[in-house]
């Protein structure tokens, strides 16, 4: 009901852009790891790390870093879908005492126009 109304269709599907990019990235690393030194598929040749608690190889590095920026695109998607954002900054407003600028201190949310109701 958030996402309702005239809305661009980045500002109404934007949350489910974010984790359909980063379910994948998140279960790469796992799945890899899990099918070279579980499964043994193509072992000696597809080690991540050798020697190391740490990803060495290049791909073992292009993995764990994609798990990272899936967890951050996961974070952002989350916190997106739920409008986490909006409801922290009106609840830090409400606690500073400081309106919403631009919208007369209406607790408005500037993208769906509705009002945010405070939590208590």
């Amino acid at each position: 009901k958030a996402r309702s109304g005239d809305l661009t269709h980045w500002q109404r599907w934007d949350a489910a852009y974010f984790l359909a990019v980063a379910m994948p990235l998140n279960v790469a690393f796992p799945l890899a790891v899990v099918l070279i030194y579980i499964g043994e598929v193509n072992y000696p040749a597809s080690k991540m790390w050798s020697g190391s608690w740490f990803p060495n190889t290049p791909h073992g590095v292009v993995l764990y870093a994609g798990k990272w920026l899936g967890v951050a695109l996961l974070t952002i998607g989350v916190f997106r879908a739920t409008q986490l954002h909006v409801r922290i900054a009106a609840r830090w407003r409400h606690l500073r005492g400081t309106p919403l600028r631009g919208a007369g201190g209406t607790g408005v949310h500037p993208a769906t126009e509705k009002p945010t109701p405070l939590p208590p």
